[in-house]
């Protein structure tokens, strides 16, 4: 018996041992669940039943990311900000999207792993009964993809009682200031005095590119004159960052990192890669020792500290996808419709004391400024709005001169809307005293400065329609009096006709494919219009737009 009990002891001791031993999966726990690297869904992974139960059914926080194929670095960073988020708000579901359907089709081939797209996302979350989604995207900026997200969302907004957008990482000066100190803190060991510390940026044609030259120049002014910002497909360029090297002229080393949430192609190719066109290798051929640190901003605790603090902001602040479009509209409005870029402008002043000489208008994603120059040199700085407001006005409010090559006296100013008089109040060197003056942009006079009379090319996008029908790219553009007419050529016979703001026009041609002659009403913004086709059993109207982009523009051969 006693025999027996030490036996029956032994194998019991074996048994532990050995399911022990086996248990070499870190995910197993001991009452035999899955404990996830990261806790969100729309993946193939999912969360155990207790978990589920412990938050709340009805809402949830959609994280929502470009994506990579790099699978390290995706849960070290992508990942890692899911999970600072499911943290800091246990009682929400976290779920995951990515936006680029390549990486998503090439992670379900290569390594079976599914992701939902957006679209897919939001149908999940219609289908398990949310009702109240916030959804953080790890966007840098707001961008071409922040607004297709934007798009995305409003066509979902009725299934939802509730949508709420957060806001990208770089969004306001605090966010610069939040990223400035968690960047130098993490790179602060190479800060030796003969090191450069230079960060890759992706880079955008959308003006939000504009957040690169702002992080430069802040963490100039913070004294981090050492560090730099560059990108990949934008500016400031790498050339951009070896000239500025080279004017300082006193580095022997260059740190390389990328400005990306996550350490992907990018930054293991175009940053670190071999090839001769490399950052790596064009620094090194410029005579500096190069270190590339392949770690993506996903991977530093304040950073995501950021993303988690948008989170909640977007749950008693955060705007829905309509309240971001109604914005964007009314901003596109009071620029008098103009399209990102740059115009030449007529200003009408309410002072023959005050005159506007020239003005250049910049506008960007509906936000405006401009560069006025003066006819004399009267008046040392400017105040946007009365003189009453200005007199009382800290100096770092005002807008003091510059002086352009001929001595003439510049200003740089925001321009609230079009059309309509500005509040602008001038202070007079001579009598050291302000005075209300009133500027007026004139938004016709920005187009007609587009060109000069006479034929043009330019590139032109179409939208909408079923996608099957394409027009000639690029089009001849004829400029008469400051009025454009484009030459639309569709890829089909069968369009008898086309409305352009309710006005119809005719083909001009009566062989081949259809051709129509249409006014221009707007550059490098969705113009719509209407193609009628007669390809179809009855002639049917389709709505499409056309975009014209005006840095294309040429003079035709």
């Amino acid at each position: 018996m006693k025999r027996q009990l030490v036996v029956m002891l032994a194998a019991l001791f074996s048994m532990c041992c050995l399911a022990a031993c086996g248990n070499e999966d870190p995910a197993l726990k001991t009452d035999g669940t899955v404990q996830l690297e990261s806790p969100v869904s729309g993946t193939e992974e999912t969360q155990t039943t207790a978990d589920k139960e412990q938050k709340k059914s009805d809402a949830a926080i959609l994280v929502v990311s470009f994506g990579t194929s790099y699978n390290d670095s995706r849960d070290l960073t992508i990942g890692a900000v899911e999970e600072a988020i499911a943290e800091a708000f246990p009682e929400y579901e976290v779920r995951r999207a990515f936006t680029s359907q390549i990486i998503i089709d090439k992670l379900k081939e290569r390594d079976g792993l599914e992701i939902d797209n957006v679209e897919q996302a939001l149908d999940r979350a219609v289908a398990d009964g949310i009702r109240e989604l916030t959804v953080q995207p790890t966007h840098l900026m707001d961008g071409y993809e922040y607004h297709d997200l934007v798009k995305a969302l409003a066509d979902y907004q009725d299934r939802f009682d509730k949508i709420a957008l957060a806001e990208p990482l770089l969004s306001d000066d605090a966010d610069f200031e939040a990223v400035i100190k968690a960047i130098t803190e993490k790179t602060a060991s190479y800060d030796d005095g003969e090191t450069a510390i230079c960060f890759m940026g992706h880079g955008t044609e959308a003006a939000s590119n504009e957040v690169y030259a702002k992080l430069q120049d802040k963490l100039t002014q913070s004294g981090y004159d050492n560090y730099y910002i560059g990108t990949v497909e934008a500016s400031p360029s790498i050339e951009d960052v070896i000239a500025a090297l080279a004017a300082k002229g006193t580095y022997k080393r260059v740190i390389l990192q990328p400005l990306m949430v996550v350490a992907g192609d990018h930054a293991n190719n175009d940053m670190a890669g071999a090839e001769e066109d490399s950052w790596k290798t064009m620094l090194e051929e410029e005579g500096y020792e190069v270190e590339c640190i392949i770690e993506g901003l996903g991977q530093i605790p304040d950073i995501r500290e950021i993303y988690v603090a948008h989170t909640r902001t977007a749950f008693s602040a955060g705007k829905s996808p309509a309240e971001i479009i109604g914005e964007e509209e009314s901003s596109r409005a009071a620029s008098g419709n103009l399209g990102n870029g740059t115009y030449q402008i007529t200003v009408e002043s309410s002072s023959s004391m005050f005159r506007v000489e020239k003005a250049e208008l910049t506008v960007a994603d509906g936000n405006m400024t401009a560069v006025i120059t003066l006819g004399g040199t009267g008046y040392s700085k400017l105040y946007m709005g009365t003189a009453e407001q200005a007199a009382s006005a800290e100096e770092f409010e005002c807008i003091p001169y510059v002086e352009d090559a001929d001595g003439a006296y510049t200003y740089t100013i925001p321009v609230e809307a079009l059309d309509q008089p500005i509040d602008c109040a001038a202070f007079s060197k001579k009598k050291e005293e302000w005075y209300d003056r009133q500027l007026t942009f004139l938004s016709a006079s920005a187009l007609e400065g587009m060109a000069e009379d006479g034929m043009y090319t330019i590139d032109v996008t179409l939208g909408g329609g079923s996608g099957k029908t394409t027009i000639v790219s690029p089009a001849t553009i004829t400029v008469t009096g400051g009025t454009a007419v484009a030459t639309i050529e569709w890829s089909s016979p069968n369009y008898d006709y086309m409305l352009v703001d309710g006005e119809k026009y005719l083909p001009v041609n009566t062989e081949g494919n259809s051709v129509f002659e249409i006014p221009v009403s707007v550059y490098d913004e969705e113009m719509p219009v209407i193609g009628d086709t007669i390809a179809m059993s009855k002639p049917h109207e389709i709505e499409y737009t056309l975009t014209f982009h005006s840095e294309t523009m040429k003079a035709a051969e």
